[in-house]
């Protein structure tokens, strides 16, 4: 498969972190801050504005504080990139392109000014919007990872910007491609490259519509399996294969599971779990209860299966009288966790639970 010129597809090295560190051409931070370079300047926060185009959407409160306190003590030791905004917006002159976590800590701070890197019209220019994207993306999961909604929503995006298309409609051409390349990978003819990085972006445009629409076309297919690795390559973190299998679901959570996911008070492998209780309020009180006693992924699965498992009589399941008794202990216990009982109602629950006790300690001693 050829890929595309250098030429068409400028300052694609910016894309690792050992661009970020040419683009800031700053000292890793000291305990003190150092002094500005030439092309720094201090730039007051009233004219930044944050970018809505950031991947992270919350950040860890107790790092924040740490970082703020680092920020007070010693003021910001890195800059953070800005881009000029065009018209400017009075009295916001410039966007956020990435040091978010360092400008909320110089504001927490009592800041009035920042130390900043300002691109200038040339890099403007040079840069695609797509370049930009995954340089802030790729900042957050080397700095601090996001969180796995909050990155999959960002691949979701940097994909659409890659292809030039609306996100909501990247995870359906995801779903179609993950579909054609497992068709295809025993083919001989997927071995066979077709010379589709030559094609044009904009014709590309033009034909993800008709190939969206069950089009078997050869070269539309490698050419956007092309860009999607080429855009994941970059990222480093997994295949797109792994990221449409497990990741993209992710987006189809209930929102209740993707804000724990979010806030990191579950696992988000047991996002597709909890997801299986369609039951709104059985699915927030297993939820409830896992943030609360910290259940890992093991225990919210077991929780659903006891939940969603029907109970039938031994005659209709399993004639071994230790398995059913099993499922039901599951179930009760499930249950009984969270249940609101009476006082009356938890002494009577309380006493029966002795009558259990009783009858296994007696049987442990026979």
């Amino acid at each position: 498969m050829v890929k595309a010129s250098k030429s068409e597809r400028p300052y694609r090295e910016l894309r690792s972190l050992g661009g970020l560190s040419s683009l800031y051409d700053v000292a890793p931070a000291s305990t003190s801050a150092p002094a500005l370079t030439s092309n720094e300047c201090l730039v007051p926060l009233s004219q930044i504005q944050r970018s809505p185009k950031n991947p992270r959407k919350s950040f860890n409160s107790a790092k924040m504080a740490q970082l703020t306190a680092s920020v007070q003590r010693y003021g910001v030791l890195e800059p953070v990139l800005l881009k000029p905004l065009q018209p400017v917006q009075e009295p916001v002159h410039y966007e956020l392109v990435f040091g978010e976590r360092r400008y909320l800590a110089a504001e927490a701070a009592g800041l009035n000014e920042i130390r900043a890197r300002i691109l200038t019209p040339e890099e403007v220019q040079q840069w695609k919007e797509v370049d930009i994207a995954q340089i802030r993306l790729v900042e957050n999961l080397n700095r601090e990872d996001l969180n796995a909604v909050e990155e999959t929503h960002a691949i979701v995006e940097l994909l659409a910007l890659q292809l030039q298309i609306p996100a909501a409609e990247v995870p359906r051409l995801l779903y179609r491609l993950h579909q054609q390349h497992r068709k295809r990978k025993n083919e001989e003819s997927a071995s066979s490259h077709t010379g589709v990085g030559t094609v044009p972006l904009g014709s590309l445009n033009e034909q993800l519509s008709q190939w969206m629409n069950n089009s078997d076309d050869a070269v539309t297919f490698e050419r956007i399996l092309w860009e999607v690795e080429y855009a994941f390559e970059g990222l480093g973190r997994f295949s797109w294969q792994s990221f449409v299998q497990h990741r993209l679901p992710l987006l189809n959570l209930p929102p209740d599971v993707q804000n724990a996911i979010r806030t990191g008070q579950i696992p988000y492998s047991a996002g597709k779990a909890l997801a299986r209780i369609t039951d709104e309020h059985q699915r927030q009180s297993i939820l409830e209860q896992a943030i609360v006693e910290s259940w890992t992924r093991e225990q919210i699965a077991e929780a659903v299966r006891s939940l969603l498992t029907p109970q039938l009589p031994v005659s209709q399941s399993n004639p071994d009288p230790a398995i059913q008794f099993q499922a039901t202990l599951r179930t009760t216990v499930s249950k009984l966790k969270k249940a609101k009982l009476s006082a009356q109602k938890y002494v009577e629950a309380e006493k029966l639970l002795q009558q259990l006790l009783a009858i296994a300690e007696s049987d442990s001693n026979a």
